[in-house]
């Protein structure tokens, strides 16, 4: 079972100083906020410099709040140096955990400090519990689940491990896997596992079914999901295991934390939120709010598709602009909002935010019959420009002027410590007071005088409250009073005041005992994890197809291959791919998903009655399944294990992994590193493929080709059309189902490794996979033929990306493999 906090933990997020003094302020329990310099995922966000650690987490844990520095980003080789002083200066810090991704960086972090608390990051992916048990052999004491996970998958999940468990329950929504994302890298060349995301999924796509648009009005954000708010969901996540709440933000600002604080800690506290919370949530940030998959996967609710940023509260719709008298004639909504001087109005075109007609409001009138004049001062007062205004446009108050100065207020409160007093005494004897605060520390101090039978005004609870407990501009409040008084008795007011000085000063002076730490720098990577022996396989290199169709295996087989991997969205037809495979005498892989829930293992078992000779592992839960598996031969890990550096190589391979695919975030540079620290003939490096962008638990079939909420009633149209999202650019994305119902949006592009290939097999790797989607019969044998020519030596790289490009519409690129200057860390 979950190990379950004594005390559930509200987690906020401080992008920078003054959202974490917010938090603080509002009543988080905790904070996460990452460094400048790298290995943050939220590169964008200001952040905190590694020399001001010591003295920002003095501040918080003077207050009794914890710290989370977030370390969540895949690490290259050559930065592993740097990785490690930064965990070092992390743990000397004070730091109370870190939230890592790599896998080599968990170990590194052990061999530095190991007395210094792991949480594995969403980024880690850990969907299940057997993806658990791997990151608790790391170290990991804590999991932030996939924010993919339904409250009853989650309440499975607790039952099967020993971990805690960090569930986010507000906040942004990506639509792809975290950890599993390509597109910022594909089409940016930054990297969202590098903290460099280009909200691709924010942008507008055009429906492209079987080859033809089809108009979907104005729903045009199909990527785009509302943003999570779970504060009614509280308790149950209580009861499904979950011990620390997460509030997304890092790159918002005092204003949003303060307000998403104080509310989810007045509801986590048994506070019931009112209708007015809510609504003031809604001005911090909003796209919408839903209870993402907490209640399952529900197609039609997850994704409006309207627009794609912040809007607030529905006040209506446009009927008349007059430019000139600067005011605009609305008609409103039932249950529009109170609308006031000073508010912020944005006019809904479906646009991005920032390129929305927004502005100040003057005053509002209201004219009757449903109908508000929305007044806008002159342009000396407001930037917003009357003539942009359309009717029929959708009115949205943005911003509340009102809740803004109150949550300005929260975020400069000072957080003061909470002590319980008990006082004891009789005549004859002094005044004992022993305190206890919420930082553990304690004070026992007595009066300097025997307290005297009461002749007049005996102390009694209003008398100690007012003199004892008054704490006034210091850092501490009263938490709870205990009297254990004997008799009516009396003791002068200047000694109360005396006491209470004393109690603060003694307090005060003892700082909170913190673990000790054993910290230590210069680990050559063999020590962190010994170098692996060769598989002593074929010198020959090697090319695996990697296929999607019954049509390609056909061609492979006939082409002679003798090994195949096979990722089929149905298992039907990869049964029969199996037999056909096995009929020819060729070494079969089945590729797993790319995750699996709880309640999904029947996947597993379905993959092992077909008895393949191998298995294709995408995520960590397949990994630790099959090495425990007799019946399989043998086990490979794919790219969506995130191996980015030797010593998450060496960890994956020393699960029993027989080879792996390092990650897509690599340049060949950067490939060429990591492959100096394995060995090689345990590598597989995919030279062709169209590049997994998004990774989805939203199903665009189901949301735009059906009236179904998940697969129960959706009737299934992936199986009977192919999707593709067309981008601003022009280029049509095919969008995949695996068995799961999982979308991957794949690039419309094809990227080729061939020109790398001299350099890759000097380095010596043996094994290449050609992977591809939905190719034809007669594509599918030009590709393999022109790779096969390539190995052989008999065409050059040159002149297979010349004669693959002329098969592909969008032609090929070097794609990520392409040698990029990357951020200075």
């Amino acid at each position: 079972m979950a190990k379950i906090l004594e005390k559930p933990e509200l987690l906020a997020p401080a992008g920078d100083e003054g959202s974490l003094r917010a938090a603080v302020a509002a009543g988080a329990d905790a904070v996460y906020f990452g460094l400048r310099g790298g290995f943050n995922a939220r590169a964008r966000a200001d952040n905190f410099a590694a020399a001001d650690l010591p003295k920002l987490f003095d501040f918080l844990h003077s207050k009794g709040v914890q710290g989370f520095v977030t370390f969540n980003t895949l690490v290259f080789d050559r930065e592993l140096g740097v990785a490690e002083e930064a965990l070092a200066d992390i743990a000397r810090a004070g730091a109370d955990a870190i939230i890592v991704q790599d896998l080599g960086a968990a170990r590194l972090a052990r061999a530095v400090c190991p007395e210094l608390p792991l949480h594995a990051s969403t980024q880690m992916t850990i969907s299940s519990p057997e993806a658990a048990s791997v990151a608790a052999s790391l170290g990991v004491t804590r999991v932030v689940l996939p924010r993919e996970l339904s409250i009853t998958e989650i309440t499975e999940f607790a039952g099967k491990t020993d971990l805690e468990l960090e569930c986010f329950v507000h906040g942004a929504l990506c639509v792809s896997w975290s950890g599993q994302c390509l597109t910022s890298e594909a089409l940016q060349h930054r990297s969202a596992n590098r903290g460099q995301c280009a909200q691709s999924c924010r942008l507008p796509y055009d429906l492209v079914v079987d080859g033809r648009r089809r108009e979907t009005d104005e729903v045009k954000y199909l990527l785009s999901p509302k943003d999570l708010a779970a504060y009614d969901l509280l308790p149950e996540l209580i009861a499904a295991g979950v011990s620390c709440f997460k509030i997304e933000g890092r790159m918002k600002g005092p204003e949003y934390v303060a307000n998403v604080v104080d509310k989810y800690r007045r509801a986590l506290d048994g506070a019931h939120l009112s209708r007015r919370d809510e609504e003031e949530l809604r001005y911090s940030f909003s796209r919408s709010f839903s209870h993402g998959f907490l209640k399952g996967s529900d197609h039609q609710e997850l994704v409006h598709g309207l627009y794609p940023g912040h809007r607030g509260v529905l006040v209506g719709r446009v009927e008349e602009i007059h430019a000139r008298a600067r005011n605009v004639i609305v008609r409103a909504e039932r249950e529009a909002p109170e609308l006031k001087a000073g508010d912020r109005i944005l006019f809904d075109q479906g646009k991005p935010e920032d390129d929305e007609p927004r502005g100040g409001l003057h005053a509002c009138d209201v004219l009757g019959g449903g109908l508000l004049k929305l007044v806008f001062g002159g342009p000396d007062q407001s930037t917003l420009d009357l003539r942009l205004v359309r009717a029929g446009d959708v009115v949205w108050k943005a911003k509340d002027a009102e809740v803004t100065r109150k949550m300005k207020r929260i975020a400069a409160q000072e957080r003061k410590v909470g002590v319980s007093l008990r006082v004891r005494g009789a005549a004859g004897a002094p005044l004992t007071v022993e305190a206890r605060d919420d930082l553990g520390r304690t004070a026992r101090v007595e009066s300097r005088m025997p307290l005297q039978t009461a002749s007049g005004s005996p102390l009694h609870e209003g008398v100690l409250r007012e003199k004892l407990c008054a704490f006034g501009e210091t850092d501490f409040t009263l938490r709870k009073l205990t009297l254990e008084l004997e008799g009516t008795v009396a003791l002068p007011p200047s000694e109360l005041k005396r006491l209470r000085r004393a109690i603060t000063e003694s307090l005060t002076s003892n700082k909170p005992v913190q673990p000790g730490r054993h910290v230590t720098i210069g680990h050559a990577p063999d020590t962190v994890m010994p170098p692996l022996a060769p598989a002593g396989r074929s010198a020959s290199p090697r090319l695996i197809p990697l296929l999607r169709t019954l049509e390609q295996v056909e061609v492979a087989l006939e082409l002679g291959f003798d090994e195949l991997q096979l990722d089929f969205m149905e298992l039907v037809g990869l049964g029969i791919a199996v037999e056909k495979v096995r009929a020819h005498r060729a070494r079969v892989i089945v590729a797993t998903p790319r995750v699996q829930k709880p309640g999904e293992e029947g996947y597993d078992k379905r993959f092992e009655r077909l008895r393949p000779d191998g298995i294709l592992a995408r995520h960590l839960g397949a990994v630790e399944h099959f090495r425990k598996n007799a019946q399989t031969e043998t086990v490979h890990g794919d790219f969506s294990l995130n191996a980015t550096n030797a010593l998450t190589a060496r960890t994956l391979l020393g699960l029993g992994l027989s080879t792996l695919t390092p990650a897509y975030d690599l340049d060949l540079a950067q490939l060429l590193d990591l492959c100096a620290g394995v060995p090689t003939d345990r590598l597989e490096i995919t030279i062709h493929q169209h590049l997994p962008l998004f990774h989805n638990e939203h199903c665009v079939y189901s949301h735009l080709l059906s009236n179904g909420h998940d697969f129960h009633d959706c009737g299934r149209p992936c199986e009977k059309h192919l999707i593709q999202l067309r981008d601003a650019l022009g280029m049509e994305h095919p969008v995949i189902v695996d068995v799961g119902c999982r979308n991957t949006v794949f690039n419309a592009k094809a990227q080729s490794a061939a020109g790398c290939l001299p350099q890759l097999l000097a380095a010596g790797v043996r094994r290449f996979r050609v992977e591809l989607v939905r190719e034809s019969v007669s594509e599918t044998r030009k590709i393999l033929s022109a790779y096969r020519d390539l190995l052989k030596g008999i065409k050059t790289g040159k002149q297979v990306i010349a004669e693959v490009g002329a098969l592909e519409k969008y032609g090929v690129s070097a794609g990520t493999l392409v040698v990029v200057t990357q951020p200075h860390l």
